[in-house]
């Protein structure tokens, strides 16, 4: 969030007077109440408490009964193009954001996500794999020319960045290119500009950057050809520069949960116990913001991953950072993954 989100809330318990102060200082003439626990049970506005003193309450007296509670919300999971015309649809310039558990995470504003500017950044695209474990659907087309709703992944990325300013792309080639070079072509139909690197032999997830060096003298960002996400790029790159990182890398929160008593020993005696334990990890979510300084550790014409980039870059004591990914997320790997992507499409995006 660039604003504190705390100047739009109110507390359930409050009262009249304090939601009236709470709303004439954030100027949007209504506020979110959320209980002790930050979920959101509902939105109060000046009009609700305008209704609510002309049926007799004081303005001493709590809120309850004078805030609505079916209120319209998205979920973090949701892109901002959907929270966009969900807005839109809806008639209303703002719309609260909720996570799983109905907690209060962020507050989309329409005026900030109707347009963004356009950006200089090169988003490179890695759309060179054999993407095997989805044969045999990827026996006549490569992975990210499959189809996910009525399009295929990789148009989907690229209008996904489109929304966000970003308008030049260099998409990394290796098997079945020329599918993906003839569907795009320059990207004039998208209304973008695309380039394309041809891998002669496979050169692993960062060896093909280095064929295109020259091209990048801003930060720039990598991204697999086989994601389907909500992220807000915008905010992504903006958080990469804000924190002065040398390589920012997109994380998803993944946990294990043991079903059993943990004994944590040392040398054969038992120093604690944890019933049933949830182990919480940050795992690649496959995007990257890049600085072109970083490049330099890329060798050429030898396979080498973005993991081997991050790891000479800490070595290097470069500054390497994350960006958590809370909006909606799938690597699609395997078919299962194709089969909830197709599913997802139509409840995150459209």
């Amino acid at each position: 969030m660039r604003f504190s989100i705390d100047s739009y809330c109110i507390d359930a318990s409050s009262t009249i007077k304090e939601a009236m102060e709470v709303i004439d200082k954030n100027l949007t003439g209504g506020a979110l109440v959320v209980n002790e626990n930050n979920e959101l049970v509902g939105t109060i506005t000046d009009g609700d408490i305008r209704r609510a003193i002309l049926r007799g309450q004081g303005i001493d007296e709590g809120i309850e009964g004078a805030y609505f509670k079916n209120f319209k919300f998205v979920t973090e999971q949701h892109s901002k193009k959907k929270a966009k015309e969900y807005m839109l649809k809806n008639k209303i310039r703002q719309v609260p954001v909720i996570d799983k558990d109905k907690r209060l995470t962020d507050l989309y504003f329409l005026d900030d996500i109707i347009s963004y500017d356009k950006k200089e950044n090169y988003v490179f695209i890695l759309a060179g794999g054999l993407g095997t474990r989805l044969m045999p659907l990827t026996e006549t087309m490569p992975k990210p020319m499959l189809t996910v709703g009525d399009k295929p992944i990789l148009e989907l990325i690229i209008e996904q960045f489109k929304e966000y300013g970003f308008k030049n792309f260099i998409i990394s080639l290796n098997y079945k290119g020329e599918i993906i070079e003839e569907h795009f072509k320059d990207g004039k139909d998208l209304d973008v500009n695309i380039e394309y690197v041809t891998e002669t032999k496979k050169l692993g997830t960062a060896g093909s950057i280095a064929l295109v060096k020259e091209k990048f003298t801003k930060p720039f960002i990598v991204i697999n050809g086989d994601i389907l996400t909500g992220i807000d790029f915008d905010k992504f790159l903006n958080h990469h520069l804000k924190n002065d990182f040398d390589i920012t890398v997109g994380v998803r929160n993944y946990e294990i949960n043991v079903p059993y008593g943990v004994l944590v020993t040392d040398n054969m005696i038992i120093e604690a116990l944890e019933e049933k334990p949830t182990y919480k990890f940050h795992i690649n979510g496959g995007v990257y913001t890049v600085n072109p300084e970083v490049i330099k550790h890329i060798k050429e014409d030898e396979v080498y991953n973005m993991t081997d980039l991050i790891e000479d870059a800490m070595g290097s004591s470069q500054k390497t950072g994350i960006y958590e990914i809370t909006e909606y997320w799938t690597d699609i790997g395997h078919l299962d993954d194709y089969r909830k992507a197709n599913t997802d499409i139509h409840k995150f995006f459209e």
